[in-house]
């Protein structure tokens, strides 16, 4: 028995979504580092008798899935780049196991549908729902 598709998949999984906590823990870290750094630059300044800079408003932070489609968002034509990069990728894919010599991939060929349909769809959202 070959036990090497299951662990890779476990292992590709899990590891993309240790990478995902890493980043996420160094954003916060940095952003509590410069926190810090501004409050200890205003502790020295009323230590020196110097009149305190305003604090700058910072904007309200929501959750970061929010912060991240808010920032897909500010672009009306991500649909486009996006679609055409799925088109691409499904294309890709089913080439690539149409054309190769196993008969067990070349019946997965179908499996590359997905990310055509998904680039289609995308491209029909940006047509169908542009002001």
């Amino acid at each position: 028995m070959d036990y090497g598709e299951p662990v890779f998949a476990l292992a590709t999984a899990f590891g993309w979504t240790i990478l995902i906590i890493v980043i996420w823990q160094l954003k916060v870290r940095a952003r509590e580092r410069e926190s810090e750094r501004k409050h200890k630059e205003r502790i020295m300044a009323m230590e020196r008798g110097v009149p305190l800079p305003e604090l700058p408003e910072e904007p309200a932070r929501g959750s970061a899935l929010g912060e991240a489609w808010s920032q897909i968002r500010l672009n009306p034509k991500w649909p486009l780049g996006a679609g055409a990069v799925f088109l691409m990728l499904g294309i890709g894919i089913s080439l690539a196991l149409f054309f190769s010599g196993d008969a067990y991939d070349r019946s997965k060929a179908s499996f590359g549908l997905i990310g055509v349909f998904l680039g289609i769809g995308l491209w029909l959202d940006y047509f169908l729902t542009r002001r």
